[in-house]
Formats: structure tokens, C-alpha cells, sequence
């Protein structure tokens, strides 16, 4: 009795395993010599295809090698315009179109107007990426090191996009630590119509060069993303934010309310070589202490050498013209080589 129960749930489980694998195997791309793969579609990305194929894995191509596609899954789909849909998939006779099935009928859709497409049902760890960066210079004429460390984790879903931020720069001369800059920030962008979104950010940050200890921040912000495809991403953000600063080497604060102008810009090229570009400036002006204004520049440019390992320069301008503190300087900037690692 007992070795016929074993037969009945090994064949079962022999039968899941063989309908897990075909599952697998449902979704088709067109490729546009004409070629047809079976697989899997993962997701879309930034422009990028990860489609994965029995004996090969996952393989990444890039979305203007694609004619059509079909899939059985239920996707999330972005379009160019800020248009989302959800629905299946099945090829279409139109070069370079695919027809998506909705509740009350079907659409043609433009392959190349595809910004980001993610199956409902699977969609936790594929929508998150991050990078890890590193970078160290030292120079023995004046005996200077400097260590820069940074990275990110960012995640969507349906209506949100969230950013998790990190950096450290730290100059060391002479075993004595000269100055430091930390940041630590925390994005969440959620979607209202379209291009547009509504912002909240929570910051904290250190710079001994700009002579504060700490600033904690916190605001919210309208967004709009003027450009949206699968090279080139920029928004434009306007709204206001809250701080407090506590003075370096002094033993006072200040609590100030400020605005907030800023534009944001990707570039992304996944044909060799990789570039990865991304450059974002913000301006505060200040409405608690008159004439007072802040800006932020910041740029970050990659390229990839092996597969998810990229070198690079990152590159910082702060300027404040009226500093916490009345022995800090105004401006603070940084140019440091960097050693980065990426997933998905």
C-alpha cells in the first residue's frame, strides 16, 4: 500500500515538473530576421528583452530586434506616452506590432512605443534592481587618499516607483580624516495620470566641507517625465521640503522650509559597450532665511566591461550660500573612478 501511494505521488510530481517546464515554453517572439523563439518572457526593461530559453537561460536582446510577440500571461504594460495596459498577448500580422487582448476587446500596440512590460503574477523580484558602486584614489605626492562608496535599490509596481539611495566620499590625509560627505535618501514616485506623479522623498545627509553634521529633510514634489522610452528618461519635479541642520563644530540648529526645482536625466545603451549615464541637478531656494539657495549636481556615468561589472566616473558639486555654519565653505565637489556591479 504504502510503495503504491510512493508511485501515485512521484508520477504526480513528475507530472507538475513536466507542466511547470511547458508552461515555460507558452510565450513566442518574432524576431525580425524571421527567426521564432519558445520561451519565457521575464520582462522589458529600459529597452531590453529578458526572454528565457530551455538549455540557453535568460537571454537579453535589445526591443528593436523584435517583430511581434505573443504571451498567455497577464503583463503590466507602460507605453512611450505614459499609457498603461493590462493583458495578454498575441502576434499580429503588422510588422513590428502586437495585438494586446484587454477586458473589452484588443488593441495594436507599436513594439517600439514599449517602455516597460512585467508579468502581474511575477513581478517582485524582477521589478527591483540596484547598483553597487566603489572607487579609491590616492595620490603619494601630497599623501591624499579618498574612498568613494554609493549605490541604489529601486522597485515598481503598478502605480509606484521606489528609490533607495546611499553615497560616502571620505578624505584622508596623513591618517587624519579631512573631510566627509554622506548621503542617504529615500524616493517614492506615484503615478497619478500619465506622465504625471506626485513625490515624497526623506533625506538625511553629513558634509564637513559645507559645515553641517546632519541635515534630515522631507518633502513631496509634482513630477512630470517629458521624455520616456527605452534610451532616454528625464523628469522635471517642483515642490517644497522641510529641513533641520545642526551646525559642524558649533552647538546650534536651524529648522527651514525650502523649495524644490529639479531635473532629472537617464541615458541607457545596452549595444557594446554598455553606457549607463545618469545626471540629476536640484535647486532649493530658501523661504525661511531671505536670499538663501541651495544646489545639488550629481552624475553618474558608466560603462560596462564583463557582463554586470562596470568602471566609471562619479562626479558632485553642492553649492550653499549661506551655510549653517559661518566657517564653512560654499561649494564642495568630487570626481572619483569607480568600480560598479548591477542586477537586472
Amino acid at each position: 500500500m504504502v510503495d503504491r501511494y510512493f508511485k501515485v505521488g512521484f508520477s504526480l510530481f513528475l507530472c507538475l515538473v513536466w507542466m511547470s517546464t511547458f508552461a515555460q515554453k507558452t510565450d513566442t517572439i518574432i524576431h525580425v530576421n524571421g527567426n521564432v523563439l519558445l520561451g519565457e518572457i521575464k520582462k522589458l526593461d529600459n529597452g531590453i528583452v529578458s526572454f528565457k530559453m530551455d538549455g540557453m537561460g535568460t537571454i537579453k536582446f535589445q526591443l528593436d530586434k523584435v517583430n511581434t510577440f505573443s504571451s498567455k500571461k497577464y503583463f503590466q504594460i507602460v507605453m512611450r506616452h505614459g499609457i498603461q495596459y493590462y493583458g495578454k498577448f498575441d502576434t499580429s500580422n503588422v510588422s513590428r506590432k502586437v495585438k494586446i487582448t484587454l477586458l473589452n476587446g484588443f488593441e495594436l500596440l507599436d513594439v517600439d512605443n514599449i517602455v516597460e512590460m512585467y508579468p502581474i503574477k511575477k513581478n517582485f523580484w524582477l521589478r527591483t534592481s540596484g547598483v553597487f558602486s566603489l572607487g579609491f584614489n590616492f595620490n603619494k605626492g601630497s599623501n591624499i587618499a579618498s574612498l568613494t562608496s554609493s549605490g541604489k535599490l529601486n522597485y515598481r509596481n503598478r502605480k509606484n516607483f521606489s528609490e533607495i539611495t546611499w553615497s560616502d566620499n571620505t578624505t584622508i590625509q596623513s591618517d587624519t580624516l579631512t573631510s566627509n560627505k554622506t548621503d542617504l535618501s529615500l524616493n517614492i514616485q506615484h503615478l497619478l495620470k500619465r506622465k504625471w506623479y506626485i513625490g515624497f522623498n526623506v533625506e538625511g545627509s553629513s558634509n564637513s566641507e559645507l559645515g553641517y553634521d546632519l541635515r534630515i529633510l522631507a518633502g513631496a514634489s509634482i513630477i512630470n517625465y517629458l521624455v520616456q522610452n527605452y534610451h532616454n528618461r528625464m523628469y522635471v519635479s517642483i515642490g517644497t521640503s522641510g529641513n533641520r541642520e545642526w551646525a559642524h563644530g558649533e552647538d546650534n540648529s536651524s529648522d527651514n522650509l525650502e523649495g524644490l526645482i529639479g531635473l532629472n536625466y537617464h541615458f541607457f545603451k545596452y549595444t557594446d559597450p554598455e553606457i549607463n549615464i545618469t545626471t540629476v541637478v536640484n535647486s532649493y531656494p530658501n523661504f525661511t532665511t531671505t536670499g538663501r539657495w541651495r544646489v545639488n549636481y550629481y552624475l553618474d556615468a558608466k560603462v560596462e566591461v564583463i557582463n554586470n561589472f562596470q568602471i566609471g566616473v562619479n562626479f558632485y558639486y553642492n553649492y550653499d550660500n549661506k551655510p549653517v555654519s559661518t566657517h564653512a565653505s560654499l561649494t564642495d565637489y568630487g570626481i572619483t573612478t569607480t568600480f560598479s556591479y548591477s542586477f537586472h
